[in-house]
């Protein structure tokens, strides 16, 4: 009886612990993979859901940025095919992570671009279906006609390079993930994570260009200054990580910045610069 009662009781645990794990991570799940769509202008079109991503429409071809992962990435490629009929469609990954890439192979005979990463370390992190088929270690500067797609590698931030997308004549910016607005940044160190490079990266950005509008890797698109308030969040816990009585006070000042369970907060943005 008395091992009945501790059965239940444990299953009752269980349960209870699945039920609280669910609530704290559905809002981010569910953010993360609802897919909608936002007409930046008639021939750009912003697509989120498991990262951002973008599809353009020029004069001479079809510009997909970024391919996303899992059923997401199939209803972005079908959205692609039919605003390019005839015309052929470039793919432009800005790093190697999967929801930013795991749609590659859906654009077979497609031009691939990344960003100028060791190619070991890309057969070691991408599926081969998945890689792609050049590698920008500088920049590369693709006139279509009625827009300039310039792409930049920026080098070691978030990853080991990564590659920012400028569309010239709309003074936009596809950042990647090197700009994450309003949710807690994700940092793999593996990956080549770098969090004194990615301020400085973040402060060079707008002095380079002329930066009227930001499409982030994560998160809803919009001005400039979400790239000043990444940089900022990284002070803020460089100066929270050495000074143990700014913790508390500091994560509460980015209480409206979404958390990814198990991946990132304000708390593990400090664990990872005290572990350096």
């Amino acid at each position: 009886m008395k091992l009945k009662k501790i059965l239940l009781y444990l299953g009752a645990l269980i349960v209870f612990a699945i039920i609280v794990l669910v609530i704290y991570m559905f809002p981010f799940y569910h953010f993360f993979f609802t897919s909608e769509s936002t007409v930046i202008d008639k021939n750009l079109t912003m697509v989120s859901g498991a990262g951002n991503s973008g599809i353009l429409v020029t004069d001479s071809a079809v510009v997909v940025i970024d391919t996303k992962m899992f059923s997401l990435a199939k209803d972005l490629y079908k959205m692609a095919k039919e605003k390019a009929g005839s015309k052929k469609i470039i793919v432009i990954n800005t790093h190697l992570h999967g929801d930013h890439t795991n749609g590659n192979h859906l654009y077979n005979g497609s031009k691939i671009y990344i960003g100028g990463y060791d190619p070991a370390f890309v057969k070691k992190e991408m599926k081969p279906e998945n890689r792609p088929t050049d590698f920008v270690t500088d920049s590369l500067i693709l006139n279509l006609g009625d827009e300039t797609v310039a792409m930049y590698n920026m080098g070691q931030a978030h990853t080991f390079d990564d590659m920012v997308v400028y569309l010239r004549n709309r003074k936009l910016l596809f950042s990647g993930d090197l700009v994450f607005n309003k949710i807690n940044p994700a940092l793999i160190r593996p990956n080549g994570t770098d969090i004194d490079k990615w301020k400085a990266m973040l402060n060079l950005l707008p002095t380079r260009l002329d930066i009227k509008t930001v499409i982030p890797g994560h998160g809803k698109a919009g001005g400039p200054e979400m790239i000043a308030a990444l940089s900022q969040y990284f002070s803020d816990m460089q100066a929270a990580a050495s000074t143990r009585g700014k913790v508390r006070e500091t994560k509460a000042r980015y209480n409206d910045w979404m958390k990814m369970p198990l991946m990132s907060s304000p708390q593990k943005t400090i664990d990872f610069i005290r572990s350096k």
